[in-house]
């Protein structure tokens, strides 16, 4: 069997990196000998739709396989429709929107299967139903579909208790050089998911594929996978999309101990929280070839933090930031503006907390309450009309700092307007703030005060700079490479 996996379409974004999601069900397919191919639309979104489908239409699958999140959705079904229309085939779909409105999604007629959850055993066992020849789907728990127009709910399978099991990511049929990830210093990166699932339960974020049971792949599976890709494709570096790569701290040090003793020579960065790292392990992750931790911060006003059940202390937060930056790793921040309890000095509390944090990068987001979480469960108790619609394709939270994006179904105390000034705000106070550290690392508290004030008037600025280009401020300039460009990866 001949089967296509298709990306979505996104408005205005390009793909930072492959769905390890669709490369996880490719590899099942191939495993039991059908012919796959994934097209990513997402990788050029100048390209018109009709020109991505004609490529699905030449390759004649029997099988198109879909995933798609709310925010893409629409493009989905204008994608299905185009290739029923040209190929009459059959098609299935998953990931957060089918998983989070399942029958709504199938009530679209271009679609005749739904994964609900989390998908590889599901469509192993659906691709072997199809290939007997019978409906042998009736009863099959996670698969939903249409007979004689009524939507038949599947229910939900268990969750994969061994992750060993299943087969690395056909990353073989992405286009890996075209995807925008690489190194500080030029070089390609690559994904991988040690674990799936988080035990936490915070407002702004989805968990309808993996669940809230913790799974992990085996230290010895992890590193495999990594030597694997190494001599495969020729790539040393690594990001851990893991919503929690360092929850369990026993496991993760057996992690470090195989990159370790296997001299594996790889750099990486990897997702954390404040309140899962400590000294010790920090100075072990950077040994094991750690560069740079991405912390999810949120908001630097406490009671804003508790509304979203995130369960840190901004002490914590500092504490995580200046150990991490002490074991030689960067540090990126994440926070969020617009969060219910928000309000104008709220939000100015998290900006102002992010500038003083010694961070080497920090994204500003505006909250946005998507289907399946807690933040749009609370959305439709104070607004219980809200539905689905075509849209979502405008709910982008993260900023690109160039122009001001209107907030998609803002939850703060702010309006649109003010609330998107302040993502622009937030970034341009960051940079200033790491400016003015730059200043004082490289000529002490007090000189390092004055100059940087002095550099914020016009005039003495362009005989700094003056003064820079010519080298007589030679310490500030190398201090000012290293850390307003490339992060160390070395």
């Amino acid at each position: 069997m001949k089967i296509a996996f298709i990306g979505p379409k996104w408005n205005e974004m390009v793909n930072a990196y492959p769905s390890l999601g669709l490369g996880y069900l490719a590899a099942v397919a191939e495993q039991d000998g059908h012919e796959a191919r994934i097209f990513d639309f997402g990788l050029n979104p100048e390209r018109s739709l009709a020109a991505e489908v004609q490529e699905v239409i030449d390759f004649r699958p029997d099988l198109v396989a879909f995933t798609s999140m709310t925010t893409s959705f629409a493009s989905v079904e204008e994608t299905a429709a185009m290739l029923k229309d040209a190929l009459s085939v059959t098609t299935i779909i998953g990931g957060p929107h089918a998983t989070t409105l399942p029958q709504l999604t199938l009530e679209n007629p271009n679609f005749d299967f739904l994964i609900f959850g989390e998908g590889e055993e599901v469509f192993r066992d659906f691709l072997r139903a199809l290939d007997n020849g019978a409906r042998q789907w009736n009863g099959m728990s996670g698969l939903w579909y249409k007979e004689e127009g009524h939507v038949i709910n599947g229910g939900e399978r268990k969750l994969i208790a061994d992750l060993d099991a299943l087969p690395y990511p056909a990353r073989h049929l992405f286009k890996l050089d075209q995807y925008p990830l690489y190194t500080p210093t030029g070089e390609q990166m690559l994904t991988v998911l040690s674990s799936r699932g988080c035990p936490y339960n915070c407002s702004f974020c989805f968990k309808g594929i993996v669940g809230r049971t913790y799974r992990q792949r085996s230290p010895e599976n992890i590193a495999d996978e990594l030597e694997h890709i190494m001599q495969r494709y020729g790539v040393r570096n690594f990001y851990f999309i893991d919503d929690l790569f360092t929850i369990d701290v026993r496991r993760l040090d057996k992690i470090l101990d195989h990159f370790i003793e296997r001299n594996m020579d790889i750099r990486w960065r990897c997702l954390a929280r404040v309140d899962r790292v400590n000294p010790q392990l920090l100075h072990k992750m950077y040994k094991a070839g750690c560069r740079q931790i991405h912390y999810g911060i949120e908001s630097g006003n406490e009671e804003v933090l508790i509304r979203t059940a995130k369960h840190i202390r901004l002490d914590q937060v500092r504490d995580a930031v200046r150990w991490t930056e002490e074991a030689g790793i960067h540090s990126k921040g994440y926070f969020i503006l617009g969060l219910p309890g928000d309000n104008e000095q709220t939000i100015n509390e998290t900006i102002e907390f992010a500038a003083s944090l010694d961070l080497s990068e920090a994204m500003f987001s505006i909250a946005t309450p998507l289907p399946g979480t807690q933040l749009w469960k609370e959305l439709l108790r104070k607004h219980p009309d809200t539905e689905y619609n075509a849209d979502f394709t405008k709910s982008y939270y993260y900023n690109s700092y160039t122009s001001e994006i209107a907030p998609f179904m803002n939850v703060s105390e702010v309006d649109d307007h003010v609330l998107s000034s302040y993502a622009i705000k937030a970034r341009q106070r960051f940079l200033e703030a790491k400016k003015q550290r730059l200043y004082k690392r490289s000529f002490g508290d007090t000189a390092g005060n004055l100059l940087w004030t002095a550099s914020r008037i016009t005039p003495l600025r362009k005989v700094g700079s003056t003064l820079v280009r010519l080298g007589l401020f030679d310490t500030f300039r190398r201090t000012k490479s290293s850390y307003f460009g490339a992060v160390s990866w070395k």
